[in-house]
C-alpha cells in the first residue's frame, strides 16, 4: 500500500513539476531533474524509519521526496528562494487534490459551513496526519472557530534533521493557508514546530 501511495504522489508531482519547471528548463532538463531527484529519494528512504501510524510513515517518505527535490535543484545552482518557490507551486497542485477530496466528503454529511470545516480538519487528522505519529490537542471555542495545537510533527522533525526547517516552514507549513481558503475559511497560525516553537497553533475561522 505504501508503494502505491508513493507512486501516486510520484506521478502527480512529476506532472506538476513538468508544468512548473518548463518556464526555466528545457524538456530534457526537466526529465533529467525528475530522474535524478527520484534516485536521490531512493537513497534517502533507506534511513526513513517506520512511524507508529501508516499516515505518519507516508508523510515522512514525502518529506524525503521533498528533500531530494530540494537537493537536486540547489546543487544545480538554483537559489534557495527559487527552489522553495518551485517546490511550493508543485506541492500545492498535489496538496489541493487531497484538500478538495476531503472538502467534497464533508458535503455528504453537513451543509453548514462551520460544521464542514470542523469535519474537514478532523478528516485530515484521521489520515494522514493521525496520532500517535502526530500529537493533537483540541482547544474548545465559544464560537464556530476550530482551534487545536499540534504538539508533535514527524515531518518537522525530519526536516530539522536535514537542516531544512526553513524550507519546511515556507513550503509544507505554508500550504495550510491556501488549503484554508479552499475550505471557505481563514487560517491563523502564529507558531510552528518547524519554525522553532513547541507547538503549531491552528485557528481556523469559517467564512460566513
Amino acid at each position: 500500500m505504501l508503494q502505491l501511495i508513493l507512486f501516486w504522489f510520484k506521478i502527480k508531482s512529476a506532472k506538476a513539476a513538468r508544468k512548473i519547471l518548463s518556464s526555466e528548463f528545457k524538456k530534457d532538463e526537466v526529465e533529467a531533474i525528475l530522474k535524478v531527484y527520484w534516485s536521490r529519494y531512493k537513497v534517502l528512504r533507506r534511513d526513513i524509519e517506520k512511524q507508529p501510524t501508516f499516515g505518519g510513515t507516508v508523510m515522512d517518505h514525502l518529506a524525503g521526496m521533498s528533500t531530494a527535490f530540494y537537493n537536486e535543484l540547489t546543487e544545480r545552482g538554483i537559489s534557495d528562494a527559487k527552489t522553495t518557490q518551485y517546490f511550493y507551486d508543485i506541492a500545492w497542485k498535489v496538496y489541493k487534490i487531497m484538500g478538495r477530496f476531503s472538502w467534497d466528503l464533508t458535503r455528504l454529511k453537513y451543509k453548514n459551513n462551520p460544521k464542514r470545516l470542523a469535519y474537514a480538519t478532523e478528516l485530515f487528522r484521521t489520515f494522514p496526519f493521525n496520532s500517535p505519529s502526530y500529537k493533537w490537542k483540541n482547544i474548545p471555542q465559544p464560537d464556530d472557530d476550530v482551534r487545536f495545537n499540534c504538539e508533535k510533527c514527524p515531518v518537522a522533525e525530519y526536516f530539522k534533521g536535514k537542516g531544512l526547517s526553513e524550507f519546511c516552514v515556507n513550503t509544507w507549513c505554508a500550504l495550510d493557508f491556501p488549503l484554508a481558503k479552499m475550505w471557505n475559511a481563514k487560517l491563523e497560525r502564529n507558531n510552528s514546530i518547524a519554525g522553532g516553537a513547541n507547538v503549531c497553533d491552528f485557528k481556523w475561522k469559517p467564512n460566513n
